[in-house]
């Protein structure tokens, strides 16, 4: 039975709590890579994506960071790695998970070779949504009509796209009068139950892993209701930003999601950088990209 808001709130336990997995990092290098298993992928090739957090473009340089420039410099040094890497790595798009700024990155759209994805984050209001439904109208509509949350399918997996974050609201919600249209949790019941066997789900804000009331998560109903769903559902993966804190990971049933660090400021002198995500019969790997690193106090 598909999970909706009114059957959500009659229910008082959130069942078995989730497990924390801790990063395996690789100090010389400055890259993580995990093995997620995966039975029967059933896509049509095999392909990466890569998964960027909170690029901020419109602020500047950051104390101790000062080196790597503006949040523009710094998103543009991401795409160049992204454009090193060999043919079985290169990303076929990029997921840009909130916080984006496109009014400080539009005069530089043209010089991007990596297609982009985005959505929005709590620095994105309801006016700045409304730019980014203008500069990617193939992603952000349904029926011909203009919506904050959207999906694609590439090579037989289903990618969907959340918004669940306020302008100006660091506690995230999938119902705001700064986006639209309503209905949002019902569409996404709906994209679960779609034919494609594996669905990545990516948005600014995380669900708190137990329901409970915290900033920087969802809010306390509505990491209930998600976290009950994809329980049910079990979609592929979810991928998330906006804590701007080392990458960390936890799961829902068989589902994985990964908080993904940001690429222009973290806090606790955590690197800078991006996730690339593989998908093959086996499963999907993932693998951190460092772009840059705080200077250490003497």
């Amino acid at each position: 039975m598909w999970m909706n808001r009114r059957r959500f709130i009659k229910i008082s336990s959130m069942g078995s709590a989730l497990t924390l997995l801790g990063d395996k990092s690789d100090g010389s290098t400055g890259r993580d890579q995990n093995r997620h298993s995966i039975n029967s992928m059933g896509i049509q090739a095999p392909f990466t994506f890569a998964v960027v957090a909170d690029p901020h473009c419109a602020e500047q340089a950051k104390p101790n960071i000062e080196q790597y420039g503006n949040g523009v410099t710094k998103f543009l040094a991401c795409v160049k790695e992204m454009e090193k890497l060999n043919a079985d790595e290169k990303p076929d798009f990029m997921l840009i998970v909130g916080d984006v700024h496109l009014w400080a990155l539009k005069k530089h759209l043209g010089t991007i070779s990596v297609p982009m994805h985005v959505i929005s984050g709590n620095h994105e209001n309801a006016q700045r949504k409304k730019e980014m439904r203008e500069m990617f109208p193939s992603d952000f509509g349904q029926n011909g009509k203009e919506a904050d949350y959207y999906s694609f399918v590439h090579k037989g997996a289903r990618f969907i796209g959340l918004c669940d974050a306020r302008g100006g609201d660091h506690i995230g919600t999938f119902c705001s009068e700064d986006f639209g249209p309503r209905g949002q949790c019902e569409w996404l019941e709906e994209q679960l139950a779609q034919k494609e066997p594996h669905k990545i789900i990516f948005a600014h804000i995380p669900p708190e892993p137990n329901g409970r009331d915290r900033n920087m998560y969802l809010s306390r109903n509505d990491s209930r209701y998600f976290n009950e769903l994809i329980q049910e559902r079990q979609p592929t993966a979810m991928f998330f930003g906006h804590q701007h804190r080392d990458t960390h990971q936890n799961q829902i049933g068989k589902t994985k999601s990964f908080t993904v660090r940001s690429c222009c400021w973290n806090g606790d002198k955590t690197p800078l950088g991006f996730m690339l995500v593989k998908i093959d019969n086996a499963g999907i790997t993932t693998r951190e990209i460092f772009t840059g690193h705080y200077q250490q106090s003497s």
